[in-house]
């Protein structure tokens, strides 16, 4: 196993966020000096984690892999 893991895939997506929240986000930027992207991902992930009734949903659905650029591609 190697020391450095890979990077995680990181994809655009245009959101559109609430004035008082986009403050927020740009005012916890300053505070720890790191990217909007970068605290987005962060707050996600972990309030994600923590909603039990999403986790029970998600355990219920069927596993469905969103298809591979290669499959797009062959659809086109």
């Amino acid at each position: 196993m190697p020391i450095v893991q890979k990077e995680p895939t990181i994809v655009k997506r245009g959101i559109h966020l609430e004035q008082p929240v986009n403050e927020l986000l740009d005012d916890y930027v300053r505070f720890i000096e790191n990217r909007p992207d970068h605290v987005v991902n962060s707050v996600l992930k972990k309030m994600l984690a923590k909603d039990r009734e999403y986790k029970r949903w998600k355990g219920q659905q069927g596993r469905v892999e969103p298809p591979s650029r290669a499959a797009l591609k062959a659809g086109a």
